[in-house]
């Protein structure tokens, strides 16, 4: 489209006088063409300014067309994309002089005369360049002969290798294509080789790209005379300064009117006629700190600590307190794994294998956050960790080497199918490279980039050559051609203590967790038979092992009578208890046993020493535009830069290796680290601190987290957004640091309670005129009905903890030895398995990030506390807790001491009177109804649970 309207506007914009076609007389594009487009069209269409990527200031950039490389001129007439809009009414658009008929026919007939040119060359359009070569041989030749293999000596990544040959002499002869060995092979068929194809992910080059080898070869083989397509000072083609000028794009600026972020709220306020919202009362504040920083509510002693204390500072010191806490790192990195996408698994159809150390990376984040680690520093040792110590010549391997790699694994979260037999090729490879930019441009920029991968942004000034310069920055680590799968993206490297504490601890636990699997699969296969046996007794035992030999393959790889094997075998093995054998109860009830010894065993065991890590390989492929995103229409080379708006359209990014001596590493990421954490970029503070506003308050001061554009909502308070991240660098880019400056705010500390006059000027509280009301998330409920119920496990990191499925579907974890839980954080999170508790509550689909979780309110979210067993488990545990505490073995705490207990814990808070009232009340009435010896325990038990389910319990207010 931006050609067509690029076109177009080629004609619109012709309003001079021109030649008569009389006499024969041919025009010309120097003398009758070229002096209209630079006079009528030089302003969008020009070297300097190239809107659609196109310039018509010469006759090959009319040959080239626009960022599509769709050609605008072509025989006959009526096929010419230019001549096309005009005849077809689409242009010129309304309200712009139309073209007359001389103009029309002077164009017409230049068009059908072959585009006369005094430049024969420049005329054909069939210049082939060493640009055009180079992304054929290493789409086609290169995984046989490029940075991985050279097969017989022949490496043919550039034009001076093709020229050097292998064993069987020189690839190409210069003038000769068919005498060129290059052009034989691939004729022939014998390369790429048949037997390879498959093996290496690589298809045989169509007769267009050969034709355009041949071509090349014929005319010499002329070395590439062409700067690549990017910000070339002192002008960018493709950005204005005008398209600089948007807020986002320029540094913020300290605002000289406020001092304080109450300043900047009670100003907003005023405007309109509002003031604060009185202050939230002790209970409240204290819960919705917990909630805030650790995702729990307080224990109890805790709470009576901060409910009772006389300490006029004791809110301050309670913020301290949780910020030095252990679980503040829980609540806050699983905010990051969101942005960065985490999961255990790399995705997929249906085989998503597990990965089997990507909790490395949670864990790093984890302690992140604990130690408060500079933002900028975090942000360069998860983009180019690899770049800061050169581990490969590293004298002693130390910790800090350890974790810079570890946390490369952001980059590493997307969907990878890149080690399947069937999914390795260049478009699979291109999405997982385009899932690490959408992380970056969207978690860490706040732009939303992924249109421009196939055509310039249609709202935001990022034209497409700019995402590909972004693609170029992590080249030398992702590269298309040049590929590592998940299978062998990982390294083996550790401290020298803990290669001998895993050589001390590990081998006897592996024989044993060894013997146990050998025995579980066996257990499995005889489940199997036994059910295909029971339930399909005529069925011959030739096809029940034939079943279980389907099983091994992956379901879009077996044969259709295999097919129908294995869904008779999956019927049976959902028909309810009653309906099998005792023999395959029992054994399922083996199975369970031996996988819960195995995850016993595993947690014991020393964290190997792979690494899921990203480096670089120092020897990036060139990098192309790929005309509409597509992986076989290479454009433009472009060389690594970022985003031209968020610059002064002048400045190229600073790559120098890091270690000129040493390691080769391009050193392109750690620039562009750099350049991200400059106190003068004009995104990155802003958006981080913006997230973190976000996540206090229930919606960002720009409401759409990853999109700072045009075309997204401006913020709602534009000067306290810039006035927070200059403090935030201004205070060593601590987060804990905006934490206390936001929740030692008046703003923060408002009630939520509401009133007619509130919600007539401030609907939806963008004003901040009151405190937001806010669900619990998925991974807040689950910890706090463990909490409440002393089922909670604290134990930190290490090993997910696995989760089981039951044959309705239902995917529950494990319990550890005494029936206690970890952190929901620590949960095993299988893309195609996650925890149905954590589903309910919209834990997100990481695709490949979630910048923002969806919060609804349905009814299978009632439906699961109401009726799921494990919350009815709990809730039976919470009341054997308030029974213990009160010592209730010889009944002499009443209704009312329990009622009182109930919501302490629950709620943090006392009941109100009528609250328990009416607790009592309902209390006696169960007791009344359940009878019996139990019917006290029971009665609360039910009370327990009605709590558990109330919006008291689900909402922080």
């Amino acid at each position: 489209m931006a050609i067509r309207f690029a076109s177009v506007m080629l004609f619109v914009s012709l309003g001079c006088a021109v030649r008569s076609a009389a006499n024969d007389q041919l025009p010309v594009f120097q003398s009758d063409i070229q002096p209209l487009l630079v006079s009528k069209c030089g302003k969008c269409h020009s070297r300097k300014v190239q809107k659609g990527g196109l310039d018509l200031s010469s006759l090959r950039g009319i040959h080239l067309g626009g960022e599509s490389g769709e050609a605008l001129l072509s025989e006959p007439t009526d096929d010419s994309l230019l001549w096309t809009v005009i005849d077809d009414g689409e242009m010129p658009p309304e309200g712009e002089p139309a073209l007359s008929a001389d103009e029309l026919e002077l164009l017409r007939h230049w068009i059908a005369s072959g585009a006369a040119s005094k430049d024969v060359l420049a005329a054909s359009g069939q210049q082939v360049t060493e640009h055009d070569v180079v992304p054929i041989i290493l789409l086609r030749c290169t995984t046989c002969h490029g940075p991985q293999r050279q097969d017989g000596d022949l490496d043919l990544r550039s034009r001076t290798g093709m020229l050097t040959g292998g064993k069987r002499g020189p690839a190409l002869v210069p003038g000769d294509p068919d005498a060129s060995l290059m052009i034989q092979r691939i004729e022939s068929e014998a390369c790429p080789p048949a037997n390879l194809l498959l093996k290496f992910f690589v298809r045989r080059p169509p007769s267009s790209e050969v034709d355009v080898l041949r071509r090349w070869i014929a005319a010499g083989a002329p070395e590439a005379d062409i700067p690549p397509a990017a910000t070339t000072p002192p002008h960018d083609p493709l950005v204005s300064e005008l398209d600089r000028q948007h807020w986002a794009f320029q540094p913020p600026k300290r605002p000289s009117s406020a001092a304080s972020i109450d300043d900047f709220i009670d100003d907003k306020l005023q405007q309109v006629g509002l003031t604060f919202s009185s202050p939230a009362d002790r209970d409240t504040l204290i819960r919705r700190a917990y909630f805030d920083l650790i995702g729990m509510p307080p224990g109890f002693p805790e709470w009576q600590r901060w409910s009772q204390s006389d300490d006029p500072l004791w809110y301050e010191k309670m913020i301290d307190h949780l910020l030095a806490s252990p679980h503040y790192g829980e609540r806050w990195g699983r905010y990051w794994l969101d942005l960065a996408g985490y999961a255990d698994s790399e995705g997929g159809i249906s085989a998503d294998p597990i990965r089997p150390v990507a909790w490395k990376y949670r864990d790093y984040v984890i302690a992140a956050f604990n130690q408060d680690k500079p933002y900028d520093q975090f942000l360069i040792e998860q983009i180019a960790g690899d770049e800061l110590i050169d581990y490969e010549n590293a004298a002693v391997i130390n910790d800090q080497i350890v974790q810079n790699l570890i946390a490369t694994g952001f980059l590493r979260m997307g969907i990878d199918e890149t080690g399947s037999r069937t999914m390795n090729f260049v478009p699979e490879r291109l999405k997982v490279i385009s899932d690490a930019i959408t992380v970056v441009s969207s978690g860490l920029m706040g732009l939303t980039m992924e249109c421009a991968r196939c055509h310039s942004h249609k709202y935001d000034p990022i034209p497409q050559r700019d995402y590909y310069r972004l693609k170029a920055i992590f080249q030398g680590a992702l590269d298309e051609h040049d590929w590592r799968s998940f299978k062998s993206r990982t390294l083996n490297i550790g401290t020298s203590q803990h290669r001998q504490r895993i050589a001390e601890v590990n081998p006897p636990l592996e024989a044993e967790i060894k013997k146990l699997a050998a025995r579980q699969k066996q257990l499995a296969a005889d489940v199997q038979l036994a059910l295909l046996r029971h339930h399909y007794p005529d069925q011959s035992d030739a096809d029940n092992r034939a079943t279980l030999t389907a099983l091994k393959k992956a379901d879009n790889n077996r044969t259709l009578p295999q097919k129908i094997l294995v869904e008779r075998l999956q019927r049976a093995d959902v028909m309810p208890d009653q309906a099998q054998p005792d023999s395959v109860l029992q054994a399922r009830q083996d199975i369970e046993a031996i996988d819960r010894e195995i995850q016993r065993l595993r947690r014991k065991l020393v964290p190997p020493l792979t690494i899921r890590a990203l480096w670089d390989s120092g020897r990036p492929s060139p990098t192309y535009v790929l005309r509409r995103g597509e992986h076989d229409k290479p454009g433009p080379w472009v060389t690594p830069g970022v985003p031209s708006a968020l610059t002064d359209g002048a400045s190229l990014l600073d790559v120098r290796p890091p270690f000129p001596n040493g390691s080769q590493k391009t050193g392109r990421r750690l620039a562009f680290a750099r350049w991200l954490t400059d106190p003068g970029n004009p995104l990155t503070a802003r958006v981080m601190v913006n997230r973190i506003w976000y996540h206090h308050f229930g919606t960002g001061l720009v409401k759409d987290l990853e999109n700072f554009g045009v075309k997204g909502e401006p913020p709602s308070h534009p000067q306290l957004l810039d006035w927070l991240a200059l403090e935030f660098i201004d205070r060593g880019w601590s987060i804990k640091e905006m934490h206390r400056l936001i929740m030692t705010s008046r703003t923060y500390r408002q009630t939520s309670q509401i009133d007619e006059q509130r919600k007539r000027l401030d609907s939806q509280n963008r004003l901040l005129s009151r405190a937001p009301l806010r669900r619990l998330d998925a991974e807040a409920l689950r910890d706090s009905l463990l909490l409440v119920s002393g089922k909670l496990d604290p134990t930190p990191g290490g090993l997910p903890d696995a989760v089981s499925v039951s044959r309705d579907g239902l995917v529950s974890a494990y319990p550890h030895e005494g029936g206690t839980w970890r952190r929901s954080i620590y949960l095993q999170y299988r893309r195609t398995e996650i925890p149905t508790m954590m589903d309910t509550f919209d834990y997100p689909n990481m695709g490949p990030n979630c910048v923002a979780r969806t919060v609804s309110t349905v009814s299978p979210q009632s439906l699961m506390l109401m009726n799921n067993r494990h919350v009815r488990q709990l809730a039976a545990a919470f009341a054997a807790r308030v029974d213990d505490l009160l010592n209730d073995e010889s009944d002499h705490a009443g209704p009312a001491a329990r009622v009182e207990l109930v919501y302490r814990l629950a709620l943090s808070r006392p009941p109100s009177d009528e609250e328990r009232q009416l607790g009592i009340e309902t209390l006696k009435e169960l007791e009344s109804a359940w009878q019996g010896n139990f019917a006290k325990a029971k009665a609360l038990e039910t009370y327990c649970h009605t709590i558990l389910n109330s919006a008291s319990f689900l909402y922080i207010d």
